[in-house]
């Protein structure tokens, strides 16, 4: 698992963005807009680390914050600009080619059984708990 995100994390990095800013962009591009305290949660990141990648985001031109005109004026949502829709586009579709590059190295006849190992792994992840498990760990 470590060595994937590693080698992920190298074939993003060529985009100019950190795994945290590129994780933003990608959640934003499937959801449109969300408040910081939304991303923060998807992201499980706390809010504060969640402000300070928005900032850049925003001073690069990726992303902005909008107010909510319709209902509370106090509500921000953070959305994408034309400029992070195009390179949220582009991260998504760098993460299908390697995914792709991955399963064509498994044997053909070996390929369902992995996805069908991940999907057995993403659904026992998803019934995690999310608080934390630090007595488990001690």
């Amino acid at each position: 698992y470590q060595r994937f995100n590693a080698l992920q994390r190298g074939e993003k990095r060529c985009f100019g963005v950190t795994m945290s800013q590129c994780l933003t962009l990608e959640l934003l591009h499937r959801e449109e807009r969300l408040m910081a305290r939304d991303l923060a949660e998807r992201l499980g990141l706390d809010t504060t680390t969640v402000t300070r990648v928005v900032d850049v985001l925003v001073r690069d031109g990726l992303v902005r914050r909008v107010r909510d005109e319709k209902g509370d004026r106090r509500r921000i949502f953070v959305s994408l600009t034309p400029r992070g829709r195009e390179l949220a586009g582009k991260l998504e579709g760098c993460a299908d080619s390697y995914c792709e590059r991955i399963l064509a190295r498994i044997p053909e006849p070996k390929r369902n059984d992995v996805m069908d190992a991940l999907r057995l792994l993403v659904r026992a992840i998803d019934e995690l708990p999310t608080e934390c498990a630090q007595a488990e760990c001690v």
